[in-house]
């Protein structure tokens, strides 16, 4: 489908991809719409796009109801939902609490299930819409040190595959994207573990050199005007993607097992 004329919801709208992609969408959108845990974050993105701003905590499932509630009572029906909102955790895995999983998990893939199942269930209902959900590089590049956020990213990528399979027959597109380092803020609000304690200062500046969010948010577009199902954004992604998946195993492992920073 179109943005041009859409209604669209951007999740973590407040800065990085979440607000490139706001600030790109509303370029043709009918009406852009910022969420945000961070309210104050989406009210500055709703004033440059010219849309709406609402303060939601992706993790919670009743606020994710009443948020789709909400805005389907205030503004209309959401034709395009951007599920991007996304927390970081690195350290070897013994190193991280369950309460450390537990928070990660409830952004990075309960956030995109509880977007998907609210407004996904009404655009099936209405026989049309587009859900892009963004996951990273690193949901197939397996790394010793970022377990727990591979892991929900892998998920991410397999429940959009399936969604997609589900919703093709119901007039609803999905697509996910899966960038690869982008020069966003993640690192200096990911908890940072083990031998990766107090080194939030490093990875930011090593996340400098990576991709604009600007790129990521054409990518975004795209999948959602050209109904494309997986995109991979940034060189490193796009190689992990076709070579990885057909590499030896002893070739993943090793890269497994490659120390960060």
């Amino acid at each position: 489908m179109k943005i041009a004329g859409a209604r669209a919801l951007v999740t973590g709208a407040g800065s990085g991809i979440g607000k490139a992609t706001a600030l790109r969408m509303a370029r043709t959108a009918q009406q852009l719409i910022a969420v945000d845990i961070d309210g104050e974050a989406a009210e500055a993105t709703a004033r440059e796009t010219g849309g709406a701003a609402y303060t939601c905590d992706v993790s919670d499932a009743a606020a994710m109801t009443a948020l789709a509630e909400q805005v389907e009572s205030d503004l209309g029906p959401v034709d395009v939902l951007v599920n991007n909102a996304g927390v970081g955790v690195a350290g070897p895995f013994l190193e991280n609490s369950l309460e450390d999983w537990r928070w990660l998990r409830g952004v990075n893939l309960d956030g995109v299930v509880h977007g998907c199942h609210e407004f996904g269930r009404r655009m099936t209902e209405r026989g049309r819409g587009h859900v892009v959900n963004v996951a990273s590089g690193a949901g197939y590049t397996p790394q010793a040190y970022l377990a727990t956020y591979c892991a929900t990213k892998a998920a991410v990528i397999s429940l959009s595959q399936c969604l997609r399979a589900d919703w093709a027959k119901r007039g609803v597109g999905v697509s996910v994207i899966c960038p690869g380092l982008i020069n966003t803020p993640i690192p200096s609000h990911a908890k940072m573990v083990g031998p990766m304690a107090g080194k939030a200062q490093r990875a930011q500046r090593a996340f400098r050199f990576g991709h604009s969010p600007d790129l990521v948010a054409k990518a975004i577009v795209s999948a959602v005007e050209r109904n494309r199902e997986i995109v991979p954004v940034g060189i490193e992604s796009a190689f992990a993607f076709r070579i990885m998946r057909f590499a030896p195993g002893a070739v993943q492992g090793a890269f497994a097992r490659m120390q960060p920073l």
